[in-house]
């Protein structure tokens, strides 16, 4: 027979007492409380973002992209018989700039949709998986943009990827910026300079991430509504699971480059993703990946069939589980370049959805 003892399941005084974790745990926990989790009209939801859009770019902070010099077309490379590979500096500001892969048809007679390919942590653009999803892409007859994020690639200060995004990670918040905002003003960039090219539709553009990349994606489209469908890939919880969960259990994600200052106190990620609406999303996270707690997807799911309902628009989001390596690989490369071909190519670009509003 079982003992039926009762045993308390409170943490010993000292665990308590002496464990900054804890008590940091604790503070998420208590202003994560004051953050509201449902909308009860549309009204409401739009007075509430109303507030939120200016303060993600004060924290952030972010800017409106200007060009202060001309963005470089370096490279324009046959990449097998039908698709072309670009290697551009697209200027983000002085004499700062981001390199980019563009890939594309080899002949073009339309302007193109176009989707901005965000890496995952530490990623290359030039990574395999990255490489895969951009050809298939292409392949479609949609544009791909693979961005080039700090200490990976052209972007790399030394061997050390994991050092090199710290270091830049620690100056930003020196001077009051964030590497998230650095990221997103890489975005915000490289989405002015596509929208420079002849060859490419405005008003068919969209975003797409791994992991990291789906981070970064996050504040990019709730903050830009140029960005027209949004599928982030391995990327969905909410920060507080993030901190009561998986931080207990691996140490939380890596590094510190992924956190905004002081973003608890306006908002979590299922309010980023309330700004997305009712643009297309679809969301797709992996049953391996247990750094995206399910508790937070579950929170961010409920939160966006609110939103979308109150635009009379849940048919323009969904949500997949998948079972694949934490890469641009297999069935998210088929199920991510099969929607955006849906959206873009066959007869339902943005310019054209009308989504009635419910109050």
């Amino acid at each position: 027979m079982p003992n039926k003892t009762k045993i308390s399941m409170e943490y010993p005084d000292n665990v308590l007492k002496y464990s900054s974790l804890k008590y940091l745990q604790w503070k998420v926990s208590e202003i994560c409380k004051a953050l509201p989790q449902h909308f009860a009209t549309l009204e409401e939801w739009k007075t509430y973002k109303s507030n939120l859009v200016p303060k993600l770019k004060e924290l952030l902070p972010v800017w409106e992209p200007t060009q202060e010099f001309p963005d470089i077309n370096k490279a324009k490379i046959d990449l097998g018989e039908d698709l072309i590979l670009e290697a551009v500096d697209v200027n983000v500001e002085y004499k700062y700039f981001v390199p980019i892969h563009i890939y594309r048809p080899k002949n073009i007679n339309r302007q193109l949709p176009v989707v901005l390919v965000c890496p995952g942590y530490a990623q290359p653009k030039n990574a395999q998986d990255v490489a895969d999803i951009c050809i298939a892409f292409a392949k479609a007859g949609i544009m791909a943009a693979a961005v080039e994020y700090d200490g990976t690639g052209e972007c790399a200060d030394r061997p050390d990827a994991v050092t090199g995004i710290n270091n830049v990670t620690a100056l930003a918040l020196l001077i009051g910026m964030n590497n998230v905002g650095l990221r997103v003003m890489h975005n915000l960039s490289v989405l002015r300079y596509l929208k420079s090219r002849n060859d490419v539709n405005s008003e068919c553009i969209g975003i797409t991430g791994l992991c990291q990349g789906s981070i970064i994606l996050w504040y990019t489209a709730a903050l830009c509504e140029d960005f027209k469908a949004i599928a982030p890939i391995c990327g969905t919880t909410t920060l507080e699971a993030e901190a009561l969960e998986y931080t207990n259990r691996q140490g939380g994600w890596t590094g510190t480059s992924p956190f905004v200052f002081d973003i608890l106190k306006h908002c979590d990620v299922q309010h980023l993703y309330g700004c997305f609406a009712p643009r297309p999303l679809l969301v797709q996270n992996n049953i391996v990946d247990h750094h995206w707690p399910y508790s937070g997807l579950q929170k961010v799911k409920d939160m966006i069939e609110n939103i979308y309902g109150l635009y009379n628009a849940n048919g323009n989001c969904s949500f997949l589980l998948e079972h694949e390596p934490h890469a641009f690989v297999g069935n998210f490369i088929k199920n991510t370049v099969e929607w955006f071909s849906n959206i873009f190519l066959n007869n339902y670009c943005m310019n054209n959805v009308k989504v009635s509003e419910s109050r």
